[in-house]
Parts: structure tokens; C-alpha cells; sequence
């Protein structure tokens, strides 16, 4: 008997500004389309949703859940999951995407992470709140939009905080859902895999360390990686240097060769070659486009769903 084909899944990396860790995606281009995605997708940072308009369906990993007007998401980095709208109309939505840990500073984040399932609920939560049940959710993920947009004297503060009061209300609600509470016996095989690159990607340290994070031997997690995420363990340690990289250029004055160092590389001549085959220029050329550019946008690599802008007919 054939070994049944492992999901295949899209990656999808969001650039957040390193000097403050949260993009936001708003407007009337963010639809969702009527026509189911062909796979599951996970992200590098956690996801909250706003959902505005008409309903659908999403679903994380073989379950499926119907959403309305006024719902809030919220979704883990390396969460399986896929959104797609009812027949009748694209529902449109605003996105938030954040590092908790960089963004609400360690004062916050102890706090949030003294709290009953909070290791769970950062790496391994996928709610939906009804707006009919918490509409405090709502009100809050949209202030968060709101300042994120004006960007008025204090937001940064506000958007810290108001960040602060939404994950520990939604936490409150992870806790009290005990069925939740557990790791999905059909999450990502190498989801502690990614979680040790996200972790450690600036330091230099052997392929085993990824395999033993998951319980495999090297030549099965290999195979396993591969499958499920579209290209080898070392590739995506690339590409998740050079996206962190890509951060710095944009939003620090270090130098390219003290980006280089922060993000892993000793020797320049390799953090070149990397960057350039990933973002098809130098680090250099890459940086001065960049600070033409109005905001941090989802990023392409080669292979890997990716998009600057997101038309109504596709997914976000």
C-alpha cells in the first residue's frame, strides 16, 4: 500500500518593521475569494483578522468553521489554516500581523506569559470570536487598525496596549476552552522546527538540532520538511535571515555588513549571494528602493505564495 501524500503548505512571510514589530493590511482591495484555496497556508507571525463584511468558511487543517460580519480571528505562526468567502458576495477584511514578543516589550510579556495556556495560546492558538458574543474583540482589533493607519502623537503606546488587552481577553477564552487547548494531531509535523528557526535563525547551529526539535531522524525530517513546507530546512533558514534582514535594511542605519552579522552571516560575500537570489537584487539596491516605499508589504520568495496587493478574486 502507497504512503498517502503528505499536505503540501504554503508559507507565507510578512516583513514587520523592526523598530515596531506590527503591519497592518486594510482597505477595500483585502477580499477574500468564493473559491476555496487549493492548500493550507501558515504565516511567520501571529494573525488577528477583522472580518467586515458577509461571511464564509475557514479552516484549520480538517476543520471547518463559519465566520459573519463582526468576527475576530486569531491565529498562531505555523497554524495550517485557509479562508474563503460565501458564494454570494467576497467578504472583505483587515489584517494585523505581529511578533508579541518584539512588540509589547518584557514588562507585557511576562504578564501575558504568567497566565494559564499563554505558551499554547502563542504558538498554537486558532480562535474565531463571534461579534455577536465578544464584541469587545472587534472594537479593539479596529482601534488597533485605526491608530496603525493615522499613526497620531502616542498610537505606538496605544497600539501596545490596546495589543495587550485584546491577547489577554482572547486568552481568557483559549483557556476556558480546554478541547483547544492541545496541539491539533493534524498540525505541521515540523511545526517545532520552524518555531527553533523563528527562535535562533542568527545563530550557527547544525541541521540535527531541527530534527530532534520533532522527534525525527535526519533523513526522515528532511523528506518531511520538504514535503510539507516546499523546500529543504536550510533554504528556509536562508529566507528567514534574509526577511529579518530585510527588516533592518529598511528600518535601522546599521550597515549592510552589520545587518549581515545580525541576522547570521559572518561572511558578506554569502549574505549577498543569499540576499540577491532571494530578492533578485543586492542588499544595497534593495535598501534604496525600500525607503521609497510607503510601508513593509508581504515579501516574495521564489516558490512561495506571495503578493504586494491583494485583488478582490484572490485569497489573502
Amino acid at each position: 500500500m502507497s504512503r498517502p501524500k503528505r499536505k503540501v503548505l504554503e508559507y507565507r512571510n510578512y516583513e514587520l518593521p523592526a523598530d515596531f514589530p506590527i503591519l497592518v493590511l486594510t482597505g477595500d482591495q483585502w477580499h477574500i475569494s468564493p473559491i476555496p484555496g487549493k492548500h493550507l497556508h501558515i504565516h511567520n507571525c501571529l494573525e488577528i483578522g477583522v472580518c467586515h463584511t458577509s461571511g464564509g468558511t475557514m479552516v484549520f487543517n480538517n476543520q471547518h468553521i463559519h465566520f459573519s460580519a463582526g468576527d475576530v480571528t486569531c491565529i498562531a505562526r505555523n497554524v495550517p489554516h485557509t479562508t474563503w468567502s460565501d458564494p454570494e458576495e467576497a467578504s472583505r477584511w483587515s489584517y494585523l500581523f505581529l511578533d508579541p514578543d518584539a512588540l509589547l516589550g518584557p514588562a507585557a510579556l511576562r504578564q501575558i506569559s504568567g497566565l494559564k495556556d499563554a505558551g499554547y495560546f502563542l504558538s498554537d492558538c486558532h480562535l474565531l470570536l463571534h461579534g455577536s458574543r465578544d464584541g469587545w474583540a472587534k472594537r479593539y482589533a479596529e482601534d488597533i487598525v485605526q491608530e496603525m493607519v493615522e499613526q497620531l502623537p502616542g498610537y505606538q503606546a496605544r497600539v501596545q496596549g490596546l495589543c495587550v488587552a485584546l491577547l489577554i481577553g482572547m486568552l481568557r477564552i483559549y483557556s476556558q476552552e480546554e478541547t483547544e487547548s492541545v496541539r491539533d494531531p493534524e498540525m505541521s509535523f515540523v511545526s517545532p522546527a520552524l518555531d527553533y528557526i523563528h527562535e535562533n535563525y542568527m545563530l550557527d547551529f547544525p541541521q540535527e538540532c531541527l530534527s530532534r526539535a520533532c522527534h525525527l531522524s535526519p533523513t526522515h525530517f528532511r523528506r518531511v520538511f520538504k514535503e510539507e513546507i516546499g523546500t529543504s530546512p536550510l533554504a528556509f533558514l536562508h529566507q528567514t535571515r534574509i526577511l529579518k534582514s530585510c527588516a533592518l535594511l529598511r528600518s535601522s542605519g546599521l550597515s549592510v555588513t552589520e545587518v549581515a552579522g545580525k541576522v547570521g552571516y559572518n561572511s558578506l560575500s554569502s549574505y549577498n549571494r543569499h540576499f540577491s537570489q532571494a530578492m533578485g537584487c543586492t542588499p544595497m539596491a534593495w535598501r534604496k528602493t525600500a525607503m521609497d516605499s510607503p510601508r513593509p508589504s508581504l515579501l516574495t520568495f521564489t516558490g512561495w505564495t506571495a503578493a504586494e496587493a491583494v485583488p478582490v478574486d484572490k485569497e489573502s
